[in-house]
């Protein structure tokens, strides 16, 4: 190939391409050609590519006509060309794409709170206590498609009392796998409500503003003409996972990993998780009570490589769901549980009494008490005084430290098997994680790709999601 003629001809890569697919065809339909056929048509071809390298345009030319004329006669037509050709692109189409999600990116939706704030599953923002509003259908349909916002709202018909969720009959079908529909029961009326989102009854209120991640109702009761539901509810990030880095050097602490959960104890099977790689293979892990994980008795830190975001929590809080908290053992987790909000603060929050804001203080003060009797045995006095009454309360705290039976307190240490890893989400109070599966580590072979390209919605996360 001359690289002059190449970069300066037009004619001389219109020959070359003319020549190729000439051939192309004719290996096509060589059994079925006449010898002289084949051999008149070789011979253009043939004559076409000798021209490409020494003649001039004009020559060039000259031997394309006479391998299109040739063509005309001895090749025999396709029927339905134009539709071979286009099956034929959007195979290859197809090909490329799958190459492309398979070696490169794979996009990704992120279901689920685990990962929060670093990555958000569907969140909800119940507008009935910050005076929002629903928009009209022109402002929903841009939200939607910038910023991922659905909106929903039901009006009570009637005074009534929630009575729960549950799938309508409607539910069934392609058209439930589409769109789900829920029966939601307040006092003797029943609302159906649609979503797209897939979810169960839980999800569903949570989604709604009717729970929160704890499973609490901030209300029970309802007027006519109050919003049952009325909340802006935002889809997950939809993620590029960087399947290409792990083919040049292997996982990292602190690295945010795609993993396959195949029957993994504890996991759903068959789909992928996304958490945060703590532990490599042959390593010991506890985590402290000031909850900081420490790895063959070195603990992390905001300083250490990806967790800068995860370990620059305020101390002076408590773990809470979906903001950093480190990552809590079953002493923290117990103390996030305790700490939160729960129905009777709810009501107090959005009462029009006066003594509300007294009450919430007398509340959070006998938390408090009660967390340092459980915390310090010492602080908790005889039966039937008010520390007394507080001790009774050590079962409830003693239970919730169950939820982490891997790591339930400061002491509990897992040593990673070789070949294996150990992750635990960013949202250290709504995260199933190591620190719950049956079996704590897994295969680092499961690991497809590493967090990449947070492409919609539109927020403070998009782009690399490892800025």
């Amino acid at each position: 190939m001359s690289p002059f003629r190449y970069v300066f001809w037009r004619s001389y890569r219109e020959a070359g391409h003319l020549a190729e697919q000439a051939r192309k065809i004719l290996d096509h339909q060589r059994d079925l050609l006449a010898p002289a056929r084949i051999a008149e048509l070789e011979e253009a071809i043939a004559h076409l590519e000798s021209m490409r390298t020494t003649g001039s345009r004009d020559d060039i030319a000259a031997a394309m006509t006479r391998v299109e004329a040739t063509a005309q006669t001895s090749l025999l037509a396709y029927p339905h060309a134009s539709l071979r050709e286009n099956v034929e692109g959007l195979l290859t189409m197809g090909i490329v794409l799958f190459a492309f999600r398979q070696f490169f990116f794979q996009p990704m939706a992120i279901p689920t709170g685990s990962a929060q704030p670093t990555l958000n599953g569907i969140t909800c923002e119940d507008l009935r206590y910050n005076g929002g509003s629903v928009p009209n259908l022109a402002v929903q349909a841009v939200e939607w498609a910038l910023f991922g916002y659905h909106y929903y709202e039901v009006i009570a018909d009637e005074d009534g009392e929630f009575g729960g969720v549950g799938p309508s009959n409607g539910s069934g079908g392609l058209t439930g796998a589409l769109r789900k529909n829920f029966d939601l029961q307040v006092g003797k009326v029943t609302y159906t409500v649609g979503t797209s989102m897939s979810e169960g009854p839980y999800d569903f209120m949570r989604h709604m503003g009717l729970a929160n991640d704890y499973g609490t109702l901030p209300q029970r009761s309802f007027k006519k003409g109050e919003p049952i539901i009325r909340c802006r509810v935002k889809s997950g990030d939809r993620l590029m996972v960087d399947r290409i880095t792990y083919n040049f050097r292997t996982p990292r602490r602190g690295d945010t990993v795609v993993f396959k959960s195949m029957q993994h104890p504890g996991m759903t099977p068959n789909t992928h998780y996304i958490k945060r790689l703590v532990g490599l293979g042959g390593e010991s892990i506890r985590i402290g009570d000031d909850r900081h994980v420490v790895v063959n008795g070195k603990r992390l830190d905001a300083a250490t490589p990806g967790f800068e975001g995860v370990y620059g929590f305020d101390t002076a809080q408590h773990p809470a769901s979906s903001r950093y908290s480190g990552h809590v053992n079953g002493l923290g987790f117990a103390e996030g549980q305790w700490f939160s909000t729960h129905e009777a603060e709810y009501e107090l929050l959005h009462s029009p009494d006066a003594s509300a804001p007294q009450q919430l203080k007398a509340i959070a003060e006998e938390k408090a008490k009660a967390w340092q009797g459980f915390t310090n045995r010492s602080a908790a006095g005889p039966e039937g005084t008010l520390t007394g009454r507080i001790a009774q309360q050590r079962s409830l705290l003693e239970s919730m430290t169950l939820s982490t039976p891997n790591f339930r307190d400061s002491k509990a240490e897992v040593t990673v098997r070789p070949g294996h890893v150990l992750c635990f989400g960013d949202n250290t109070m709504n995260s199933s994680d190591s620190r719950m599966w049956p079996v704590p580590d897994f295969p680092q072979e499961r690991i497809v790709g590493k967090s990449g390209w947070v492409f919609w919605p539109l927020s403070r996360r998009w782009g690399w999601s490892q800025h």
